[in-house]
């Protein structure tokens, strides 16, 4: 400011015939209007001021949205499950039942056969023919197939019992999972919901952000800043990993060069070092445009080194592979890894998302060597 109001002020001490004609209302004027000016210029760097404190307040809310948005995903996730291994589990309950109740109504007829023909031959009758039968060996006979055919009844109808017993009993736990799985279709319509409405406070927030950043000065200064923020992260993590332990008997990272698989299906919109938003920065890495929700793996086995929101990055997870040699996960709908898990090459680590601002989903990918970019299709194959 200093410098601008002395260019303003030079005409009020130039030398020459020019400086000789102004008057006093002029001088006057003159600074009145430098009085104006610095008024202005207080005013102007006071709502510069609130505006970055306004962006740092909305960044923070980002933060809690993304966040959120990305344990509703999991939630989401997670009932999906459920649901479908009750659905699975009311299949087979469905299915026994069938057999249950086919093998019920056979037993049934089977009950009522006997009955009939019980009621036919006349238990009496065949009691007296037992006591007039004058022949102990007979008798003897006799005695013993009464007593089988009074056994095969009973067990006939021990098994028809059983099988009824068993029929109401799962009858009775069919319509519970029956009822469970109405609560977990609300309960995955309510997710749904809030998941709506987290996604449009998400976009009322990028929108106010977009609105505060009134330049393209402003917006490469957030880049850079995002990307400092970013490198500090890396050299923590760096220093972390100096004091890890690394597992045996894994191949080591620089042996599968060329030969790992890409974190996730889809096509590549931002190549390696081509230049950034045709501004003086440069990618890092290579942003993969992919569905929402698609999932993304480990390219090598790793350990999982960061997993958290960090701006710029969004959901943003981190894999050490030993060897100085790191992976980046960004933009990311939900993180499916804590700090300190191991995973194998190509386990199920994120979902591909488009926190951090992204106006459409995909996944950045990044691969570091001592902290050092590198370009990720020389390492990746297809």
């Amino acid at each position: 400011m200093g410098t601008l109001l002395l260019v303003l002020a030079l005409p009020l001490v130039a030398s020459g015939p020019a400086a000789q004609t102004l008057n006093g209302a002029d001088a006057e004027e003159t600074r009145e209007r430098l009085q104006q000016l610095e008024k202005d210029i207080a005013r102007i760097t006071a709502a510069q001021a609130k505006r970055e404190k306004q962006r740092s307040s909305l960044q923070a809310e980002l933060r809690r949205s993304e966040t959120a948005l990305g344990k509703l995903q999991e939630r989401q996730q997670a009932t999906r499950s459920a649901i479908r291994d009750n659905q699975k589990e009311i299949l087979g309950l469905t299915e026994r039942q069938s057999r249950l109740q086919s093998a019920a109504d056979s037993q049934r007829e089977a009950v009522a056969a006997e009955i009939r023909q019980a009621y036919k031959s006349g238990g009496n009758n065949q009691l007296k023919l037992l006591l007039s039968e004058e022949d102990p060996q007979r008798l003897a006979r006799m005695l013993a197939y009464y007593r089988y055919i009074l056994k095969a009844r009973s067990e006939l109808l021990d098994e028809f019992q059983d099988t009824l017993v068993s029929l109401g009993a799962l009858k009775n736990d069919l319509r519970e999972k029956e009822t469970r799985l109405k609560e977990q279709r609300a309960s995955l319509a309510e997710q749904q919901q809030a998941l709506e409405a987290q996604r449009q406070e998400r976009k009322t927030l990028l929108a106010q952000i977009d609105a505060s950043l009134d330049s393209d000065a402003a917006n490469l200064a957030a880049r850079e800043q995002d990307r400092e923020q970013l490198e500090s992260l890396l050299e923590e993590i760096d220093a972390a990993l100096a004091q890890l332990i690394p597992e045996d008997d894994v191949e080591p990272f620089s042996a599968a060069r060329g030969s790992m698989s890409w974190p996730v299906e889809g096509r590549i919109s931002n190549r390696f070092g081509r230049p950034r938003n045709q501004g003086k920065m440069r990618w890092q890495g290579v942003r993969m445009k992919a569905e929402a929700g698609s999932t993304v793996t480990a390219i090598h086995h790793g350990r999982v080194v960061y997993a958290d929101w960090l701006r710029g990055s969004g959901l943003l997870l981190v894999l050490d592979h030993g060897e100085g040699y790191l992976s980046l996960y960004a933009h990311n709908e939900s993180l499916l890894r804590e700090v300190g898990d191991w995973v194998k090459a190509g386990a199920p680590i994120s979902t591909v998302g488009d926190s951090g601002g992204q106006s459409e989903a995909g996944l950045y990918f990044e691969i570091r060597k001592d902290g050092k970019p590198t370009d990720p299709q020389q390492w990746c194959r297809g």
